[in-house]
């Protein structure tokens, strides 16, 4: 069955709706960081975690302590019985800082996490992802098992009758989306800077829905490079987290021999 290019554009707009809203969020987290003293800022930060954080933490039986944001800056989510999440937005290279803390009689169960994590969005991924049985056990636990956090129910179906749907394949959307850019561009090339910015779209989208963990990890590796390229302001710093002391001549030798 093909695809037509407004069922290309609802699918499109469906796949990046969580991101969109996130990215309301991330911006007040932003003017939190940068006018720490201001109340306008905590309260749109504030407001953007009740918007779009608390109700997906509730799911997991998870509950907001207001204070703590109000008192000290953090971001804290608890069942008050196995699992406190704090969740510090001023964290080191413009990350999340996230500490999970067993409770009372959890701590045979699971040791304390800290991680440092790129967006909110991804926080709540990872808490869903890494925690499930923790939080089921905690007893409110009521979020569906798989899925992506913040995103519509049945993403990624194209918007055709009941009786004919069916799921697109990458490689069909790939497909698509460069007949649909053939359509548009006309045969004319985009600049550098229109390039960089959807390559790391890209990177970005492989890394975050890889199938395993060795495609995550050439995703990420790739945005390193493509921050280096780009003049990022940490691709210093990310650079050697991830390539090493070695560089990208051992990972080169790793991969295919000295």
């Amino acid at each position: 069955m093909r695809i037509t290019k407004s069922e290309l554009q609802q699918i499109i707009k469906e796949v990046t709706q969580g991101e969109m809203e996130f990215a309301e969020l991330e911006a007040a987290r932003q003017n939190f960081i940068e006018n720490r003293r201001s109340g306008e800022a905590l309260d749109d930060l504030m407001f953007m975690v009740e918007k779009l954080v608390e109700p997906l933490m509730n799911e997991m039986g998870l509950y907001f302590e207001v204070q703590e944001l109000l008192n000290h800056g953090e971001i804290v989510f608890t069942n008050d019985r196995n699992m406190e999440v704090r969740i510090n937005p001023r964290g080191a290279m413009g990350r999340y800082d996230v500490v999970v803390n067993p409770l009372q009689d959890a701590h045979d169960s699971f040791d304390p996490v800290e991680i440092s994590l790129d967006s909110m969005k991804g926080v709540v991924q990872y808490i869903k992802d890494e925690f499930r049985e923790e939080l089921q056990r905690g007893g409110t636990y009521k979020q569906p098992p798989m899925g992506m956090v913040g995103e519509p129910e049945g993403q990624m179906e194209l918007p055709l009758p009941r009786e004919n749907k069916m799921r697109i394949t990458k490689s069909q959307l790939q497909q698509v989306i460069r007949e649909a850019i053939d359509e548009e561009m006309g045969g004319g090339m985009p600049d550098k800077e229109e390039i960089e910015k959807v390559l790391d779209d890209v990177l970005q989208d492989i890394r975050k829905h890889a199938t395993s963990d060795a495609i995550a990890k050439q995703g990420a590796r790739a945005e390193v490079l493509l921050s280096m390229l780009m003049g990022g302001r940490y691709a210093a710093e990310m650079y050697k987290d991830m390539f090493g002391e070695r560089g990208l001549q051992g990972y080169m030798d790793d991969r295919y021999g000295d």
